[in-house]
């Protein structure tokens, strides 16, 4: 067999496919705060952590999703392209992001399919004052540079100049470990809740399932992450190569003691 279609069988026996979630159910019609974007390069990493750890972080009377009383917590690091205003396209901005995020139950349904972001961090200091300040999101500055490397396996690499961030990776044989409740549960979150200043704010997004690489992480430091959850286990890595989203804003604000009704692990 010749290489190049050898190579393209190892790669697409590497991918997998997220089961299609109650996200596909949620796209809205367009309107004001209705936000258009690429995601490039999407890594997901994702640990385990102790309930207790997690439950410890959260506010707004959020109920963590978990297993056997441990809980996951995901850095997830990818290129914006082309973010725009959905009614007008312009401007198009493009940067470099990172997310700490958790997996909690949707406060309105005790079900999954909400997360709690711990931080999110834009490469550039003015397009994160200015993201603050017009979508009700703390967004913070964090520079940081994304590569990857075609080849076989594909590398994926992240580094922040300061050293707050780096991160080695490599294509590898899909994840056993990885069966259609744990793609579902780190892949098609609806919508997302942030807090700042004592006020608890949530969003919601869509996009459609995606198709991922399992990849193998050789090095990672995420300086956040450590301070937030020094105690945890992992990561497993997953790849998407490019997604589009639509990302419902502003973020409105929640009731500080708003709390799921009847809480199921589903």
């Amino acid at each position: 067999m010749e290489p190049r279609r050898a190579r393209a069988l190892r790669q697409q026996d590497r991918l997998l496919t997220a089961p299609v979630g109650s996200t596909e159910e949620r796209r809205r019609p367009l309107r004001p705060g209705h936000v258009l974007v690429t995601l490039e390069d999407l890594l997901i990493l994702t640990w385990t952590v102790p309930e207790r750890a997690l439950r410890a972080r959260l506010n707004c009377g959020l109920e963590p999703w978990s297993s056997g009383g441990c809980a996951r917590v995901s850095a997830l690091l990818f290129r914006n392209r082309r973010l725009r205003p959905a009614w007008i396209r312009v401007p198009r901005l493009s940067s470099c992001q990172l997310n700490l995020r958790s997996y909690v139950l949707d406060p309105e349904t005790g079900r999954r399919g909400c997360v709690f972001f711990h931080g999110p961090y834009l490469d550039r200091p003015l397009l994160a004052r200015i993201s603050a300040l017009v979508l009700s999101v703390p967004f913070c500055c964090l520079p940081f540079s994304i590569g990857v490397e075609q080849g076989e396996p594909l590398r994926w690499r992240a580094d922040a100049p300061d050293g707050r961030v780096r991160i080695r990776a490599r294509a590898a044989e899909a994840d056993p470990a990885l069966d259609a409740e744990a793609l579902d549960l780190l892949t098609n979150p609806h919508s997302g809740v942030v807090e700042a200043g004592g006020i608890c704010r949530r969003w919601s997004i869509w996009h459609r399932n995606q198709t991922l690489r399992t990849m193998a992480v050789e090095e990672v430091r995420i300086e956040p992450l450590e301070r937030l959850f020094p105690e945890r286990d992992g990561p497993t890595g997953l790849l998407v190569d490019s997604i589009d989203y639509e990302v419902y804003l502003p973020a409105r604000k929640m009731g500080l003691t708003s709390a799921p009704r009847t809480p199921r692990r589903s």
